[in-house]
């Protein structure tokens, strides 16, 4: 089965959005504890996961 290319996957998405908002933070002082992030995170990406239908491919 062919795959999708890496840049068309939601849960690559979610994870760049993740580390755009570890940047924010750091630059902004605003912080959400890591606990409450993990479990954000870790929801999204288990979510993300039921619906995905196609694997990435990386050729």
């Amino acid at each position: 089965m062919d795959g999708k290319k890496f840049w068309l996957s939601k849960t690559f998405w979610l994870n760049v959005l993740a580390i755009i908002a570890l940047i924010v933070q750091s630059q902004t002082g605003y912080v959400i504890s890591p606990e409450a992030q993990v479990s954000i995170l870790g929801v999204l990406n288990v979510i993300l996961r039921f619906i995905t239908k196609a694997p990435i491919s990386w050729s």
